[in-house]
């Protein structure tokens, strides 16, 4: 058990009566309720690009790897989950996407996967569940935390910028995904520069013109028809 309390049922646009919660740590024996909830997740998107689905093997291997899953239980079930991965040597290592040391890349730890049920969004649990994940890692030791959002997930964006997590990357991966690749230094908090540049977020050719030029994507405002990233370079490279 890591914490309880109470949250809402969000049917439409209004939030109604509170539920109580547990949040707990998973194991093997929860893989049939991640595999669900996962086709839940899915089925109720309009654009399933935005979603990476994973096998059940994926997530069995996970679920047997201690704490490395988080899940959030109310009186339906399961009702959201957070896997943390471990890289290490590997090419899938997204410290490579971000030009970090090599000697760095066992210290990585990707926010590898969530997914919070359309009847509970709004109830900040994907911010819960990452900050108990990236707390953990940090008094575990390890000194990056990286994941990859798509441009066309406005909320999931917005989560892990909140996180402290910025962007310094987008391209294509696994094969035809495009994603924001994004990161974390957990020992040293990220310095932005004082010049700020606002991209629209649907200007994909621009933001990465900005990236390739050293810029990095920090916060994110809302518009009436999307969003807009802010960009800036870290002091050591403004002038």
């Amino acid at each position: 058990m890591i914490e309880m309390g109470y949250i809402k049922r969000n049917k439409g646009t209004f939030l109604q009566a509170d539920l109580s919660y547990e949040m707990r740590f998973m194991d093997e024996d929860n893989l049939d309720e991640v595999m669900d909830l996962q086709e839940i997740v899915i089925h109720h998107l309009n654009d399933k690009e935005m979603f990476r689905t994973h096998s059940a093997d994926y997530f069995r291997e996970h679920l047997q790897a201690e704490k490395s899953v988080i899940g959030v239980y109310c009186q339906d079930g399961l009702i959201a989950y957070n896997v943390l991965s471990f890289p290490g040597d590997s090419k899938d290592n997204f410290g490579l996407d971000v030009n970090l040391p090599k000697d760095d890349l066992l210290d990585v730890i990707h926010l590898a996967t969530i997914a919070v049920h359309p009847d509970f969004r709004g109830n900040s649990l994907q911010s819960k569940m990452q900050h108990i994940h990236l707390k953990m890692m940090a008094n575990l030791g390890y000194k990056h935390v990286c994941c990859m959002v798509s441009p066309k997930n406005r909320p999931s964006l917005q989560n892990i910028l909140s996180q402290g997590l910025i962007i310094k990357a987008l391209k294509i991966k696994f094969q035809w995904r495009l994603r924001y690749i994004m990161h974390k230094n957990l020992l040293s908090p990220c310095l932005i520069g004082p010049d700020v540049v606002r991209m629209d977020g649907k200007d994909i050719l621009g933001q990465i013109n900005l990236l390739n030029r050293g810029f990095q994507g920090f916060h994110l405002s809302r518009l009436s028809d999307g969003f807009e990233i802010h960009y800036a370079k870290p002091p050591s490279l403004a002038v």
